[in-house]
């Protein structure tokens, strides 16, 4: 068994840290106020450069600078790309289809399929954070797998296999589970309180959609929606959460419109790529 308090979350980078705090619907929000903060990590400035000369954005070659880069992508998806990168450097070490689909793949998909509901469901205004929540809400699982690699791996591969619910599983091999781990990396973080809420509250029964706010129930919607178009392990108690958002919103054609057709041109977005790869 593992002790909550003896898991190591892993630090933040100093640029991450200060993105996570930069509002760019401030007042005093800037690009070049952005670019300052970003400027000294080189990674992280090469791979903004490459996203903003992908294809995707029609700019192949032609933007040269940090700052141009970050004004073709806006602050938003900029603050967004580099939390996504910083997600990502997280699990590098984690080898394996299942770590890449559950930790990697799933992640970026999830992020990308949050922004879009909130589009499609009205909620315009939530956006980034829906982008941020859904990247991050199953971080506990990162963490969960840098310290526990081999167990992880195949406590999720047996879950996968008797169709268990993969937090209970967790909690008899560990005696934790990743939404409680996620919770505590997002306190020594200090992420924000609305964030802190889709990671501890988005496993919420069928029976509280109604009590909950919209960013965890979006958050939700899109990581269930996200798991059935991946093919990903769902629960009973899943779907019936899934059938009970779905209606909430009246969205149960939207959602049906994830399917493998939508899957393929996720795939092409350039986050998605940066993620997983081409």
């Amino acid at each position: 068994m593992i002790d909550l308090q003896d898991i190591q979350i892993p630090p933040l980078s100093t640029v991450t840290v200060q993105v996570m705090q930069f509002d760019p619907l401030g007042e005093t929000a800037s690009s070049q106020g952005l670019e300052r903060i970003i400027a000294p990590d080189e990674g992280v400035c090469s791979d903004l450069l490459r996203i903003a000369n992908s294809a995707y954005y029609g700019r192949s070659g032609r933007v040269k600078t940090l700052r141009d880069a970050i004004t073709l992508l806006g602050l938003k998806t900029v603050k967004n790309l580099v939390i996504l990168l910083a997600s990502k450097s997280m699990n590098n070490s984690l080898k394996g289809k299942i770590f890449l689909s559950y930790l990697n793949e799933f992640t970026i998909t999830c992020a990308l399929v949050a922004e879009e509901l909130c589009e499609k469901m009205g909620f315009k205004q939530y956006k980034e954070q829906a982008f941020l929540g859904a990247l991050l809400h199953k971080i506990g699982m990162t963490i969960l797998a840098l310290d526990q690699k081999k167990a992880y791996s195949d406590l999720i591969e047996n879950a996968e296999k008797n169709f268990a619910d993969l937090i209970e599983e967790e909690r008899k091999l560990f005696g934790v589970d990743h939404i409680e781990v996620g919770k505590l990396a997002f306190e020594k973080w200090n992420i924000p309180d609305a964030l802190q809420a889709v990671i501890s509250d988005h496993n919420f029964p069928a029976g509280e959609v109604g009590t909950q706010p919209d960013l965890v129930r979006i958050t939700a919607l899109a990581s269930l929606t996200t798991r059935e178009m991946m093919g990903l392990l769902l629960s009973m108690s899943d779907l019936e959460r899934r059938a009970s958002l779905a209606s909430h919103y009246d969205v149960v054609d939207v959602v049906g419109t994830y399917n493998e057709g939508k899957y393929n041109q996720l795939k092409e977005h350039p986050f998605y790529k940066q993620v997983v790869g081409s």
